[in-house]
């Protein structure tokens, strides 16, 4: 199990390997039923958390919750324009799901991506990370 990251350099270091290994993942992406595009990669954020983290098959369900809801809040806010930040975006969220880190602590990172720890596009509108969703009730023995 990898340690959770602590600092927002530590987290767009891991994100960038997270993102690696789910790109390794595309010829199998058709198993489930979704195409192989880098566009489409952010499926796979929550799988790479839990394996990233070695969580139980059984906290899979909350990574993915988090990481769908919050994908499908952020629309019309820009994340989702590059295939990078909304892959980053979907594997913060899962790891706020699974209360192992602060929205505080995702909006740190994303801010950190924002300003060019990922290479996104220029175009790309900044928005507000409070779509995040956490699935169900959490305790609150969270981690920043």
């Amino acid at each position: 199990m990898k340690p959770v990251p602590q600092t927002a350099a530590e987290w767009v270091e891991e994100i960038a390997l997270a993102y690696e290994d789910a790109r390794e993942a595309q010829p199998f992406m058709p198993l489930v039923g979704v195409l192989p595009r880098d566009r489409k990669l952010f499926h796979l954020a929550p799988h790479v958390a839990i394996k990233f983290r070695a969580l139980p098959e059984s906290r899979r369900q909350a990574a993915v919750e988090a990481a769908l809801c919050t994908y499908v809040a952020s629309e019309g806010k820009g994340l989702r324009d590059d295939p990078r930040v909304a892959f980053a975006l979907c594997y913060l969220a899962s790891h706020f799901g699974l209360n192992l880190v602060s929205q505080n602590t995702v909006d740190e990172v994303m801010d950190q991506i924002a300003a060019g720890g990922v290479k996104a596009t220029s175009s790309r509108k900044r928005g507000s990370r409070s779509g995040l969703r956490r699935p169900a009730p959490a305790n609150t023995n969270r981690r920043r």
